[in-house]
C-alpha cells in the first residue's frame, strides 16, 4: 500500500518524499485557465488560495520533483459538476498539461467530465473522487465502464461494506451483462486527518467566505421544549409524554446526545493540527487500526487529508502512517498493529471513545 499525501507546493513534496509518501494530490487555482468573466468558479472542491498550486509552472516543478523521487502526482478536478463553457476551457487546460508536465492521473467526480476527458485524451488515467459517492458495486461497475483506473471511497464507509463492494463489483457487472475491460481497478481509502459533518457527495455547502457554515461560525445547540401543536413554548409537549416506555427522549438524554456530537465535531472535524498526542502526532480522524483489513481487501492507496493544512501536520501525518504501515508489513498481526497504532497516537481516551475513527 502507498501513502497518498496532500501538497500545495514542490517544496512540500520534497519533504514528504523523505518521510515515505509515494503519491501526491494537488489542486490548481482557477486563474490558470478561467477568464475574468468566469471568476467565482473553482477547478476543484477547495477554494482558491493556500490549498492549491499557484500556476502551471509550479505544477510542472512538482511533477518533476515527484518523478525524480519515484512518486506520482494526481490533479484534482473534482467539483460535483461544471458548466458546459467551463468544461471546454478545462479541455484546453488539459491539452496544455499533456504537452508540458504530464500529471499521472486526474481526480474527477462528474461522470460527464470523465466521459469528456476520456474522449479527448484516451490515454489519461482518471481516479473517481470521493465526491462521486461510490457507495455500492453498481456504481463501481458504472465508473469502470467509463474507463477509470481508481475508485476513491468516501469517508466513513464501513469496512464490511467496502469489502463487499470490492468483491461484488465485477460479479454484479457480469450478471448485468456489462462488458468490463482493462486492468483490475485500484482502490483508495481515507486513512488520516480531517472528517466531515456530511457525506461530501451529497453536500453543496460552499467552503468559501471563511469556511463552510458547518465550521464557521461555531454551531450552538440547546434542547427546546416543543408543544403538541409543533410550536416551541411552555407547557406539556410530546417529549414530556414519552415516559415509562423503552423510548426516553427527555431533556437530559437529548442534552447528552448534543454533548457527544459537539465532542466529535471538535475532535474529528474542527481540529486542524493544533492538538497532538503524547508522541507529538496530530489528532483527528484516523483509520490506522483498519490497515490490516484494508490491505487484505485490496486497497492500494492510503489518503491523508488536508491540502490546506500546515506543512508540519502533513509531515507528521506521513511519518505516523509510514511507521504503522511498516510495522504491518513486517508481518505483525492485526491485533499487534492496532495496539502499536494506538500507542503511537498517544491519546488512549480519544481512541477508545471512537471520536477519531473513520472505520469504527
Amino acid at each position: 500500500m502507498k501513502i497518498l499525501a496532500p501538497v500545495n507546493s514542490p517544496e512540500e513534496a520534497k519533504l514528504l518524499l523523505k518521510q515515505g509518501a509515494l503519491e501526491f494530490y494537488c489542486g490548481l487555482n482557477p486563474e490558470v485557465c478561467l477568464s475574468s468573466r468566469e471568476q467565482g468558479i473553482w477547478l476543484n472542491r477547495r477554494e482558491p488560495g493556500k490549498a492549491n498550486l499557484k500556476g502551471l509552472e509550479e505544477l510542472k516543478e512538482l511533477v518533476y520533483v515527484a518523478h525524480e523521487g519515484g512518486a506520482k502526482v494526481f490533479l484534482a478536478l473534482n467539483q460535483p459538476g461544471y458548466a458546459a463553457e467551463v468544461q471546454k476551457t478545462m479541455l484546453e487546460l488539459l491539452q496544455r498539461l499533456q504537452e508540458s508536465c504530464r500529471v499521472d492521473a486526474y481526480i474527477v467526480a462528474d461522470p460527464g467530465l470523465i466521459m469528456l476527458l476520456r474522449g479527448a485524451f484516451p490515454d489519461i488515467s482518471i481516479h473517481v473522487s470521493s465526491l462521486a459517492a461510490v457507495l455500492n458495486s453498481a456504481a463501481v461497475a458504472f465508473f469502470k465502464r467509463l474507463g477509470v483506473k481508481r475508485i476513491i471511497f468516501p469517508r466513513y464507509v464501513p469496512l464490511e461494506i467496502m469489502r463487499t463492494i470490492i468483491e461484488n463489483s465485477e460479479k454484479w457487472a457480469e450478471e448485468k451483462s456489462l462488458l468490463l475491460e482493462g486492468e483490475p481497478l485500484e482502490y483508495e481509502a481515507f486513512i488520516f486527518n480531517d472528517g466531515c459533518v456530511f457525506e461530501e457527495g451529497y453536500c453543496f455547502v460552499s467552503h468559501g467566505f471563511g469556511g463552510a457554515f458547518c465550521h464557521n461560525p461555531p454551531w450552538r445547540y440547546k434542547p427546546v421544549k416543543v408543544n403538541d401543536d409543533g410550536k416551541a413554548g411552555e407547557g406539556k409537549g410530546w417529549l414530556d409524554s414519552l415516559k415509562g416506555g423503552k423510548l426516553k427522549a427527555g431533556k437530559e438524554s437529548f442534552s447528552d446526545h448534543l454533548e457527544e456530537y459537539k465532542r466529535w465535531l471538535w475532535i474529528g472535524i474542527k481540529n486542524f493540527g493544533g492538538m497532538t498526542g503524547t508522541k507529538g502526532y496530530p489528532l483527528g480522524m484516523c483509520g490506522l487500526c483498519a490497515l490490516a483489513q484494508l490491505k487484505a481487501m485490496g486497497v492500494s492507496s492510503l489518503k491523508i487529508v488536508g491540502r490546506e493544512a500546515p506543512l508540519k501536520k502533513k509531515v507528521e501525518s506521513v511519518k505516523l502512517v509510514k511507521e504503522v504501515l511498516a510495522y504491518l508489513e513486517e508481518g505483525h498481526s492485526e491485533e499487534e498493529v492496532i495496539k502499536f497504532a494506538k500507542y503511537l497516537r498517544g491519546a488512549k481516551g480519544l481512541c477508545e471513545s471512537g471520536y477519531m475513527c473513520y472505520y469504527r
